[in-house]
């Protein structure tokens, strides 16, 4: 999408809230969760470059692994200063860690990207949700149990990092049956139809066994694209490629609709501490996080296009207002992450380009 498509959605989203406000946050929460986002994160990946991945894989692992605890540890320790609880400061942490991987690729596919620059950012913002994804759904059962320690965090780190490769290893598997099952069929409604079945199959049959549904999605839509390439006879035609880029532009606009038609304007600055809290910590940990590609051997130009690619949007959004009702300090963080995706959408989305541009002049 163009930044003025994306912007055109927003605002007719944001015009539709205020005749119908907040009639469209429970639609966004449940629609972005489990029918978007796998198939945005299957397009994207379908369309990823698997060597290049391969290549860059420490980069893209220190961004989305350590970059996405240490952003979730900047914004619960500026919430802990301002004397938030640490289990909800923790939470709105991993909430705000989850870049925006519809935003991110939606912006980056219309700009001249070096094609490393695109792979790193575009795989930090795929892969770092799944991680985000996981750490909140830890924070949320140790507030449940009331077991927010260290140990308790531990566990977290374990059970992430076990659903992260049980995901992998459940997407390859899902692609090889698919490939194999279609080796040679030249049905394009049999492909297309075979591509969903990877999308949504990978991903609730993830989340049904307790593994990640996003680190399944993309690596299923990875996996299935270097069988179609390389030894397994799967005959992509055209048209499968035409149906993922229409889906994934009407999916495009209808998040960006519906995130517009979520926000609530008047609350914007119903918990202006809490909120300018957030922005502070989420700014603070961009700075961090981009910082982790200083001992790397990219231009250091990259490092300003990694700081303002940190957008937030209907991932975040949507982690926010699943938050069960009786956990404290709920509104707050449903009202700051509006906040933060509001904010980091606009900067990101005219900031890129220039940033970009910069780097292309200078031969990144």
């Amino acid at each position: 999408m163009r930044l003025w498509q994306i912007f055109l959605a927003v605002g007719l989203g944001v015009a539709y809230g205020l005749v119908e406000p907040a009639r469209l946050e429970y639609a966004l929460g449940h629609a972005t969760l489990y029918v978007f986002l796998p198939a945005l994160l299957f397009e994207a990946a379908w369309n990823l470059n698997a060597k290049a991945v391969r290549r860059h894989w420490v980069v893209i692992s220190v961004l989305a692994g350590p970059g996405v605890l240490l952003t979730a540890a900047i914004v619960a320790g500026a919430l802990a200063i301002a004397r938030v609880p640490f289990g909800a400061a923790l939470l709105a942490g991993a909430i705000l860690s989850a870049t925006d991987p519809i935003a991110v690729v939606a912006v980056f596919r219309r700009l001249k990207v070096p094609s490393t620059l695109a792979t790193i950012v575009e795989c930090e913002s795929l892969f770092n949700d799944a991680v985000a994804v996981a750490l909140y759904r830890g924070v949320l059962a140790s507030i449940a149990l009331g077991a927010l320690s260290g140990a308790g965090l531990a566990l977290i780190a374990v059970e992430t990092l076990a659903g992260a490769v049980g995901g992998v290893v459940l997407g390859i598997g899902i692609a090889f049956a698919i490939a194999r099952i279609l080796g040679g069929v030249r049905n394009v409604r049999l492909q297309i139809g075979a591509t969903i079945l990877c999308a949504y199959g990978a991903y609730f049959a993830a989340d049904y066994l307790k593994l990640s549904g996003i680190f399944a999605t993309i690596a299923c839509g990875m996996a299935l694209r270097y069988f179609e390439r390389a030894w397994i006879t799967l005959s992509i035609a055209e048209d499968v490629n035409r149906f993922w880029d229409l889906g994934a532009f009407v999916a495009n606009a209808l998040v960006f609709f519906m995130v517009g038609a979520a926000l609530q304007i008047g609350r914007l600055a119903a918990e202006p501490i809490f909120a300018v809290v957030c922005l502070a910590g989420v700014a603070l940990s961009r700075v961090a996080v981009s910082a982790l590609l200083l001992p790397s051997p990219y231009p250091r130009e990259w490092i300003g296009v990694v700081r303002v690619a940190g957008m937030r949007g209907a991932l975040s959004l949507a982690l926010a207002l699943a938050i069960p009702p009786s956990v404290p300090y709920r509104q707050a963080i449903i009202d700051a992450t509006f906040a933060v995706a509001l904010a980091t959408l606009i900067a990101g989305s005219l900031s890129l380009a220039p940033v970009v541009r910069r780097v292309a002049r200078r031969g990144g």
